[in-house]
C-alpha cells in the first residue's frame, strides 16, 4: 500500500512539474505512466492532458506541416479534447495545407501528363480538378488549360491513327477513348462511328455468306455494345434485316419472334463480363493461395480454415482517392530520393524478406504484372522500389464496403483487434492474418481489401513489445514512413505492416470468399 502511495505521490509531482514549465515531452510521459500504472484519476491528469493537447496543436499550427497537424488531431480526438478553438484552427490549418499540396501536386501532375500523353491521367486529373471543393485554385493555373488542350489534341491524334490503322481493335479503342473524356463531338470521332458500322455490315455480310451463327451474334452484340440504334436500322438497313433474318433462321426461331425480341436477348448477353469475373477470381484464387498460411495468433476466433476460397473479385473505382493516394506515394518517392539511408527493400526475389504478394504466382507471374498485362497499363500498378506493394486488410464487410466507398479511418485504428505499433492502419502480406479480422455476411462470405500500400522508409522492429510512443513519432515527423512489425520472427506467426497516413493505402479490390474447414 506504501509503494502505491509513493508512486501516485510521484506521479503527481512530476504532472505539477511539467505542468508549470509546459514541458511536452514530460507531460507525455507523466500520462503514459498513469496509463501503464492503472491509476484511478489524479486532479493533475485533466488539466496535464489539456495543456499537452494544446502544446501538440499550438506547435502544428506553427509548423504548417501535414502529418504533424494529422498527429496532433489525432491526439486530440484521442484525448477528447476537440471542443477547443485551437483544434478548429488545427483543423483549418490542415486543409488549407492540403488544398495547397493537392493544387500543386496536381498542377505537376497535370504538367508530366501531358508531357508524356498520358490521355488517361489528363482526364482522371481534370475531372478531379473540376469537381473537387475550391477548385477553382487548380483550375486557374495555366497547367489546366495547358492540359485540356492536350487532351482534346491527343484524343484527336489517336483517331486518326485508328482511322489511318483501319483496325478493329483500335478503332473501338479510339472511339472509347473519345467517348470517356467527353470528345464525341469531333469531326474524326463521327467519320471513325461510321467506319465502325460499315465494318459491323461487312462482318455481318460474310458471317451469312458462311451461315456463321456465332459470328453474327457477336457482330449484333458488338454493334448493340457501339450504341448503335439497331432497331432504327433493324428498320432501315436492308443488311441488317437479312442478318437477323438469317440468324433467327440458324436459332430454328419461328417467324412470330419479333426482331427486337431477338435484338434483346442478345443485347442481355453477359459472357465477356462473366469471362473477366472469372479471369479475376482465377487470379485472386492463386493470389490467396500463395499467401496463405495456418498459423493461430491470439486475434484468431474460432477455427483455422485450411483455405480461403473465392467466390467474387470487385475492382473499386474511387476517383477522389486514388487521387490522394498517388499524391502522397509521390512526395514519400521525393523524400526518399532527397535523403536516402540504408534502405529495408521487400522486392529481392532471392530473399527471405521479399514481400510475399510480390513473388510470382504458380502461374509464373506476379500478381501485379497480371493485373497489367489484363488491362493494358502502362506501367505497372506498384513500385516495388519505394516498398510499394498490395497488401491485405481484413474487417467486417460493412466496413469493408464503407472504406472502398469512402476511406479508411484512423481514428477507428485498432478497434478490431488492438494497436501494438500505435493507432495506424495494419496490412499483412498473408491472408491467413488478415483473415483473422474478417466476419462473415448473411450469405456466409467473408471479405478482404487488397490495397496498394506505399510504405516508403520501412522503420524494421521484431521486439515483442516495441515503444510505440518512439514508433509513432519516427513515422509521423518525417524519418519513416512506415513500420514492418516481424512477429514471423519472433512468434513465428506473420509480418505486420502499418501506416500512419490514410493517404499512403487505396483499397483497390474487394475480395469475398469463404472459409474452407
Amino acid at each position: 500500500m506504501q509503494c502505491i502511495i509513493m508512486l501516485v505521490q510521484v506521479l503527481q509531482q512530476e504532472l505539477r512539474a511539467a505542468l508549470e514549465v509546459r514541458d511536452r515531452e514530460r507531460l507525455s510521459a507523466g500520462l503514459e505512466m498513469l496509463r501503464y500504472a492503472k491509476v484511478a484519476q489524479l486532479p493533475e491528469e485533466e488539466p496535464a492532458i489539456r495543456t499537452l493537447v494544446a502544446i501538440e496543436l499550438e506547435a502544428a499550427i506553427a509548423a504548417r506541416k501535414e502529418l504533424e497537424l494529422k498527429q496532433a488531431i489525432l491526439s486530440a480526438q484521442q484525448y477528447e479534447q476537440t471542443g477547443s478553438r485551437l483544434y478548429k484552427d488545427a483543423e483549418d490549418a490542415l486543409q488549407t495545407v492540403l488544398e495547397e499540396k493537392r493544387v500543386e501536386q496536381i498542377g505537376r501532375q497535370l504538367a508530366d501528363a501531358a508531357a508524356r500523353g498520358d490521355l488517361e491521367m489528363l482526364h482522371s486529373l481534370l475531372q478531379a480538378g473540376k469537381t473537387r471543393p475550391g477548385g477553382s485554385l487548380l483550375t486557374e493555373r495555366p497547367e489546366f488549360s495547358e492540359a485540356e488542350v492536350a487532351l482534346k489534341k491527343g484524343v484527336r491524334q489517336s483517331l486518326q491513327r485508328a482511322s489511318a490503322t483501319c483496325s478493329r481493335k483500335a478503332v473501338r479503342k479510339a472511339c472509347a477513348e473519345a467517348e470517356r473524356y467527353g470528345y464525341s463531338d469531333l469531326p474524326e470521332y463521327m467519320r471513325l462511328v461510321d467506319l465502325q458500322r460499315q465494318l459491323c455490315l461487312q462482318n455481318l455480310q460474310d458471317a451469312m455468306a458462311r451461315r456463321d451463327q456465332e459470328a453474327l451474334r457477336s457482330t449484333l452484340q458488338e454493334m448493340i455494345e457501339q450504341d448503335v440504334d439497331v432497331n432504327a436500322w433493324a428498320g432501315q438497313e436492308p443488311k441488317f434485316q437479312e442478318a437477323i433474318k438469317v440468324y433467327k433462321e440458324l436459332l430454328g426461331l419461328p417467324p412470330y419472334f419479333e426482331n427486337e425480341q431477338v435484338l434483346s436477348k442478345i443485347s442481355k448477353s453477359s459472357v465477356k463480363k462473366e469471362l473477366l469475373q472469372n479471369t479475376l477470381c482465377e487470379v485472386f484464387q492463386e493470389l490467396l493461395d500463395a499467401t496463405y498460411r495456418r498459423v493461430r495468433t491470439k486475434d484468431r476466433r474460432g477455427d483455422v480454415p485450411s483455405r480461403l476460397i473465392v467466390k467474387e473479385a470487385v475492382v473499386v473505382k474511387n476517383l477522389p482517392n486514388f487521387v490522394e493516394y498517388v499524391r502522397r506515394r509521390e512526395e514519400i518517392r521525393k523524400e526518399c530520393q532527397e535523403r536516402p539511408h540504408p534502405a529495408t527493400l521487400l522486392n529481392q526475389l532471392e530473399s527471405r524478406s521479399v514481400c510475399k504478394t510480390f513473388a510470382a504466382l504458380p502461374s509464373g507471374k506476379p500478381f501485379h504484372q497480371v493485373w497489367r498485362e489484363s488491362h493494358d497499363l502502362p506501367n505497372d500498378p506498384v513500385d516495388a522500389g519505394i516498398n510499394e506493394f498490395y497488401l491485405f486488410h481484413g474487417t467486417k464487410p460493412s466496413s469493408a464496403l464503407a472504406i472502398a466507398e469512402g476511406d479508411f479511418r484512423l481514428d477507428l485504428a485498432g478497434s478490431n483487434a488492438g494497436t501494438l505499433y500505435g493507432r495506424g492502419l495494419y496490412f499483412s502480406e498473408s491472408t491467413g492474418k488478415s483473415d483473422e479480422y474478417a466476419t462473415e455476411d448473411s450469405r456466409g462470405l467473408c471479405c478482404m481489401l487488397v490495397c496498394r500500400v506505399t510504405l516508403g522508409r520501412l522503420l524494421y522492429t521484431d521486439e515483442e513489445y516495441p515503444n510505440t510512443n518512439d514508433l509513432v513519432r519516427r513515422c509521423t515527423r518525417g524519418e519513416n514512413h512506415s513500420v514492418l512489425g516481424d512477429r514471423e520472427k519472433i512468434r513465428n506467426t506473420f509480418r505486420e505492416m502499418i501506416v500512419y497516413d490514410t493517404h499512403q493505402a487505396y483499397p483497390e479490390f474487394v475480395v469475398w470468399y469463404s472459409r474452407e474447414m
